[in-house]
């Protein structure tokens, strides 16, 4: 088939289509028209079934509405009723309540300390037990000086003792109530001891007489 062909086949169809369509057109009813009940410019008497009904007004009846006086939380106590005072404290106790903070369980108490006259006690027995063993080595240093002196003899002249003492390698030649070393004074000579005091201390120390040794 040719385009040309086709084209008058095409036109042929169109064609068809409008003669179809100017048909129904032209054979379609005419609408049905209904005549106004009312027109404008004429009054006419209107039955009595269209009539509205009448509405009779009715009185409105009184409802009684409760109104509750309002609250005046601004109020002082003295004006608020006995339940409003009795909530009122009770919003009062659980507001302190919750500011009051959580109180820690009680420790297990430890020893009071010491008071003032007790500090002072136990500084004064430290003291004491401080001087205490001061002595005791002054006492013991005393003891030791003292325990190196020998007592070689002795001699009378004009009524008056004398002691020889050595230490060490020293000899000295003393009477009653000299001193030697600064430290050691001579108190008693006897034909068998000498005493000595040592000043620092006044311990005291007895010195027996040493015997010369056996030439045999």
């Amino acid at each position: 088939m040719t385009a040309r062909s086709k084209w008058g086949l095409l036109g042929t169809l169109v064609l068809g289509w409008l003669v179809v369509l100017g048909f129904r057109i032209m054979n379609q009813p005419e609408p049905q028209r209904v005549p106004l009940k009312y027109k404008s410019g004429l009054a006419q008497a209107r039955p009595k079934g269209d009539l509205p009904p009448v509405v009779w007004p009715v009185q409105a009846r009184e409802i009684p509405v409760s109104f509750n006086t309002p609250k005046n939380i601004f109020a002082p106590p003295e004006t608020l009723t006995e339940p409003e005072k009795q909530k009122l404290a009770a919003a009062r106790k659980r507001a302190k309540e919750a500011a009051v903070p959580a109180v820690p369980p009680p420790q297990p108490a430890g020893p009071p300390p010491p008071t003032p006259e007790e500090l002072a006690a136990q500084e004064a027995r430290r003291q004491q037990e401080l001087a205490r063993q001061q002595q005791e080595l002054a006492a013991q240093q005393a003891r030791q000086l003292m325990s190196q002196y020998r007592f070689l003899g002795y001699l009378t002249q004009g009524g008056e003792s004398k002691a020889f003492l050595s230490k060490g390698r020293d000899i000295f030649v003393v009477r009653a109530g000299e001193t030697v070393d600064g430290r050691i004074q001579i108190t008693a000579i006897d034909a068998t001891s000498v005493k000595l005091k040592e000043t620092g201390t006044n311990l005291e120390t007895s010195i027996p007489l040493t015997k010369p040794a056996d030439p045999s």
